[in-house]
C-alpha cells in the first residue's frame, strides 16, 4: 500500500482553512497518509485554528517557522515527509476528492514519477466546503505522457504545487525548491521536469478560491520575476543543458520581461527589454547568467519584489 505525505504551506489562511481541510479529508483511495502543515510565520490565528481543526486526525505534524516564503516552507515540509509520494497543497486550495487517487493512477499507468492535473477550476468562499464538494463533477478522462516535460516547462509553466504529485525520492533528488526564489512553483517544476517525463490528467484535481486577499497568485510582478529568477539559476547551473533548450529559456524570460515593461513600465521599442527580446528570439543574445538575470529588472523597477536572503535548497 503506498503512502502519501501531504505537504501544506500556510500563511495567513485562517478564513479558508475549512475548505483546505475538507478537501484533504475527502481524499479517496487505499493508501496511508500523513499531513505536514508548515505555518510560515502567520500573523493571524492560522496555526492555532489548524491545530484545533485537526485535533482528531491521525498523522498530523504542524511546523511553525519565522516567515521566510513558500519555497523554504515547502522544503521544510519535504524534509519531514516519510511517505512514498509527496502531494503539495497551497494553504487556500481545495483538493477534489479524486485528486490523489487519480494522480497515483496516472503515475502507475505511465511509469512517470510526476503527475499533474489542470488548474482551471475555482470555489466561492461565500459558500461552504460541503456545498462546494457536493457540486464537484467527476470527469475522468485520458492520461497523457509528456516525454518532453522540460521543454514544455521552459516554454511555459505547466503546473503549480496543488496540481501535482511526485515520488518522494525524485523530489529529494531534484533538490526541492530553489530557496533563492521566493515563490516555489516554477523552480520545483523545472527541477522535476529535469528528472524525467510528466503524466498529465485531463480533469482538474483542485479548486482555488475566486478571491482571497493576500494570495500570492494575485501578485503578478512577483510571480513573473520569480519565474525569470528561477530560470536564471536553473540554466546557469546546468552546463550540460542543450543549447536549444537554454536559448528557449532565455527567449521566454526576455519575452516576459518585455511584456511587463511595455504594459506596466511604459517602455517602448527603444528600451533594453525590447532589444533583448528581439536578440533572444533571433538567437543573437548569448545565454549567460548576466543576460538571464537582466530579465528580472523589469519587475523590480515597477514593484517591490521579495527575494529570500538564503542559500539554495538542501534536502535530506
Amino acid at each position: 500500500m503506498p503512502s502519501i505525505s501531504y505537504v501544506v504551506t500556510i500563511y495567513n489562511k485562517a478564513p479558508v482553512l475549512p475548505f483546505l481541510l475538507a478537501g484533504l479529508a475527502a481524499q479517496e483511495g487505499d493508501f496511508e497518509r500523513e499531513f505536514i502543515f508548515v505555518d510560515d510565520g502567520s500573523t493571524d490565528d492560522s496555526a492555532v485554528r489548524l491545530r484545533e481543526m485537526t485535533a482528531g486526525w491521525g498523522g498530523v505534524t504542524v511546523v511553525s517557522q519565522p516567515n521566510a516564503g513558500p519555497a523554504l516552507a515547502f522544503n521544510a515540509g519535504v524534509r519531514r515527509a516519510r511517505g512514498d509520494f509527496i502531494k503539495p497543497v497551497d494553504g487556500d486550495d481545495l483538493l477534489l476528492p479524486w485528486a490523489t487517487r487519480r494522480l497515483l493512477e496516472a503515475i502507475e499507468v505511465t511509469g512517470c514519477a510526476v503527475a499533474f492535473g489542470p488548474q482551471e477550476a475555482r470555489y466561492d468562499t461565500d459558500t461552504t466546503p460541503a456545498e462546494v464538494l457536493a457540486k464537484c463533477r467527476r470527469e475522468a478522462g485520458p492520461v497523457d505522457r509528456l516525454d518532453d516535460a522540460l521543454r514544455r516547462s521552459l516554454h511555459r509553466a505547466q503546473t503549480n504545487p496543488s496540481a501535482w504529485l511526485a515520488r518522494t525520492d525524485v523530489v529529494r533528488r531534484s533538490g526541492g525548491c530553489d530557496e533563492r526564489v521566493f515563490i516555489q512553483d516554477y523552480s520545483i517544476e523545472l527541477r522535476l521536469a529535469e528528472q524525467g517525463p510528466f503524466a498529465r490528467l485531463s480533469e482538474p484535481v483542485f479548486l482555488a478560491p475566486y478571491a482571497n486577499p493576500g494570495r500570492l497568485s494575485d501578485n503578478q510582478a512577483q510571480i513573473l520575476h520569480d519565474m525569470n529568477l528561477a530560470l536564471a539559476h536553473f540554466v546557469a547551473e546546468r552546463s550540460d543543458l542543450s543549447r536549444d533548450l537554454a536559448r528557449l529559456g532565455l527567449a521566454r524570460a526576455a519575452a516576459r520581461a518585455w511584456a511587463w515593461a511595455r504594459r506596466h513600465g511604459g517602455k517602448g521599442f527603444a528600451s533594453s527589454e525590447f532589444r533583448r527580446v528581439c536578440a533572444a528570439r533571433l538567437g543573437l543574445l548569448q545565454v549567460t547568467p548576466a543576460n538571464l538575470q537582466a530579465t528580472c529588472a523589469a519587475f523590480t523597477e515597477t514593484n517591490s519584489i521579495r527575494i529570500p536572503a538564503v542559500g539554495d535548497a538542501i534536502l535530506g
